[in-house]
C-alpha cells in the first residue's frame, strides 16, 4: 500500500515515515559506541593494563580533541560526499582501529599503538555523529516529520550496554581464563570490530540514499560567507555570554565525577577503590547505570516537554548534583555490599539523566533559528572543551588527595552548576513541546 501524503504548497509530501524502523535505532546505538569506548571501555583497558589514574584521565583526554574540533570537521561532511558515504566510511575507519587494537594489544609498544587508533577512532567518530545527524535532520524535513525522539536516546545510551558492559565482562572472565590481560582485551577488541563491521554492512544497504545533494568545498567563497554569518548570528543571539558560560561550567563537576568513578570501582581496596571485578563493573556501571541513566533521561523529557524547563530547572540541578553525596559514602565506608553499591549508582545515574537533560535541552533551545545545526555544534564543541580541561588534572588530584576527599570536592564542587544555572534566562517555553493546532 502506497504511503499517505500531504500536500504542502502543491508539493506531496509522505505523512508516514516507516522506513525509519530499519535503520534508526542501529544508527543511534553505532554513534554512541564510539564515545563509550573512547571514555569508558578504553579506561578500564588501562586501568587493566596498570597505568595510573593520572595517566588514564590525561591520555582520554586528548581523545575529546576531534570532539572540540567538531564544527570544522563537520564542514568535510558538508563539502564533500553524501552523509551515507560519510557514516559508512566512518564505521569502516572504527572497525579497522578496533582490529588494530587487537593486533597490537600483544605488542611491547602496545601503549603507543592503542594511543594512536583511540585518536584515529575518536575522529572517526566526530566525523560519523556529524553525519548521521545530518542525515536524520535531512530525512525528516523531506517528510516534515521528526520522529523516533525518545528511542533515538535510548538507543544512543544503550550503547554504554553494547560498548562497555558487555566487552568489560567477557573481559573480566577471559582474564580468568587466561591469567593475563592482553590477550583478554585482544579477544573483546576484534569482538568490537565484528561488530562495527556488520553494522556497516548494514547500514550501507539500508541507509536512505541521497535524492539531491550539493557539494560545497571547504574554501569556496559561498563557505567563507557562510561562515561570516554563523559568527555574527552567534554574537547577536541574546544573552549569548550567559550561555556560553553555562554550557561551558554546568558538566564540570560531572566531567570530573564521570572520569573517576570506573576506576574507583574497579581499583583495589588497598588503592581506596571497591575492588570490583570486572564482570561486577560491568553489572554495576554498564547495565544498571545504562538504564537508570536511560530511564532519568525519560522521565526529565517527559517533564520538559509537558511543563517547560523554567518550571523543573533547579530540581534537576539538585537531582544532579546532590546524588554525588552517595559516593563520599561509599569512598569512606568501603562498602562491599553489591546492592548497595548498585543502589548508589542508581540514584546516581537517574539524577545524571535528569541533570543532563536540562543541559542539553537549553543547549537545544539557545541554539535554535538560523544555522541550528552548526551553533548547536559549536555548543557540544565547549561542552567537549570543559570535560578535556576538567579531565587533564582529575587524575592527578585524585592521586593526590585520594578518593574521599576527591568526591567530597566534586560534590561540593556542585555549587558551580547552581551558580551557572543561575545566570542563564530560562523561559517557560524552553523545551515544552508545542501542541499542533
Amino acid at each position: 500500500m502506497l504511503e499517505e501524503q500531504n500536500i504542502i504548497n502543491g508539493i506531496p509530501i509522505e505523512s508516514r515515515w516507516r522506513s525509519h524502523r530499519v535503520w534508526l535505532p542501529t544508527l543511534y546505538l553505532t554513534r554512541g559506541l564510539p564515545y563509550v569506548i573512547l571514555f569508558m571501555t578504553s579506561m578500564v583497558y588501562f586501568n587493566r593494563a596498570g597505568l595510573s589514574n593520572g595517566s588514564i584521565t590525561l591520555t582520554t583526554s586528548w581523545f575529546l580533541l576531534p570532539f572540540i574540533l567538531r564544527p570544522l570537521l563537520g564542514r568535510l561532511v558538508v563539502g564533500y560526499g553524501s552523509k551515507r558515504f560519510w557514516i559508512v566510511l566512518t564505521e569502516l575507519v572504527l572497525a579497522l582501529s578496533l582490529a588494530g587494537l587487537a593486533v597490537t594489544g600483544p605488542s611491547v609498544h602496545w601503549f603507543e599503538w592503542s594511543v594512536l587508533f583511540l585518536l584515529t577512532m575518536a575522529t572517526a567518530g566526530a566525523l560519523h555523529d556529524v553525519a548521521v545527524e545530518r542525515l536524520y535532520k535531512r530525512e525528516a524535513a523531506l517528510r516534515h516529520q521528526e520522529v523516533f525522539f525518545d528511542a533515538r536516546a535510548a538507543f544512543y545510551l544503550l550503547a554504554i550496554l553494547v560498548g562497555m558492559a558487555v566487552p568489560v565482562t567477557v573481559a573480566g572472565n577471559l582474564e580468568v581464563i587466561n591469567r593475563t590481560i592482553h590477550p583478554s582485551w585482544q579477544a573483546v577488541f576484534w569482538m568490537l570490530s565484528a561488530l562495527l563491521s556488520v553494522l556497516m554492512v548494514f547500514h550501507a544497504v539500508v541507509l536512505p540514499k541521497d535524492i539531491l545533494r550539493a557539494d560545497l568545498p571547504i574554501w569556496s567563497g559561498v563557505t567563507r560567507q557562510w561562515w561570516h554569518d554563523v559568527k555574527a548570528a552567534f554574537v547577536r543571539r541574546p544573552h549569548y555570554v550567559a550561555n556560553l558560560c553555562f554550557l561551558f561550567c554546568f558538566l564540570i563537576p560531572e566531567g570530573m565525577f564521570f572520569r573517576i568513578v570506573p576506576l574507583f570501582l574497579i581499583d583495589p581496596g588497598s588503592n581506596g577503590g571497591l575492588a570490583l571485578s570486572p564482570q561486577e563493573l560491568g553489572l554495576v556501571l554498564g547495565t544498571v547505570g545504562t538504564f537508570s541513566l536511560i530511564a532519568g533521561c525519560a522521565v526529565g523529557t517527559r517533564l520538559v516537554r509537558r511543563d517547560g524547563l523554567r518550571r523543573w530547572l533547579w530540581l534537576f540541578v539538585i537531582a544532579l548534583t546532590l546524588p554525588k553525596f552517595l559516593f563520599v559514602y561509599l569512598s569512606y565506608y568501603f562498602v562491599s555490599t553489591l546492592s548497595i553499591i548498585n543502589f548508589c549508582m542508581l540514584a546516581e545515574q537517574f539524577g545524571t539523566g535528569i541533570g543532563l537533560t536540562a543541559y542539553f535541552v537549553w543547549l537545544a533551545y539557545c541554539t535554535r533559528g538560523a544555522h541550528s545545526t552548526f551553533t548547536y555544534s559549536l555548543g557540544t564543541a565547549i561542552t567537549a572543551f570543559s570535560v578535556v580541561m576538567s579531565g587533564w588534572f582529575t587524575g592527578f588530584l585524585q592521586e593526590y588527595v585520594g578518593y574521599r576527599r576527591f568526591f567530597l570536592l566534586v560534590a561540593c564542587l556542585g555549587v558551580v552548576s547552581f551558580v551557572a544555572a543561575g545566570f542563564v534566562p530560562v523561559t517557560d517555553e524552553a523545551g515544552k513541546k508545542v501542541e499542533a493546532s
